[in-house]
């Protein structure tokens, strides 16, 4: 599912346009993003966590050239299931 059949849903069950269920769900998104970046966690109950993570510089091997090459340090977002979302997926 992509984020246009997730509005089209939303907008069925809710009976909202499909125009105001995209603002909300860009609004979520965002507000998610910003947070995070200051460093932040979101918990939403029952869903899970939102994080950033830093993973620092490490060596990989390149399976092209065989070669060690050196991956710089990079901060990325991490989410953490809810033992309420692990159970569902696990369920299914």
């Amino acid at each position: 599912m992509n984020k246009t059949q997730l509005i089209e849903e939303i907008s069925i069950s809710t009976g909202f346009s499909k125009k105001k269920v995209e603002i909300i769900i860009n609004l979520f998104i965002d507000k998610i993003l910003e947070e995070v970046q200051n460093g932040k966690e979101v918990e939403i109950r029952g869903f899970g966590t939102f994080s950033k993570l830093r993973q620092g510089k490490r060596k990989i091997k390149s399976p092209i050239a065989g070669q060690e090459i050196e991956v710089p340090a990079k901060e990325k977002i991490n989410f953490r299931p809810s033992k309420t979302t692990k159970k569902e997926i696990e369920g299914a």
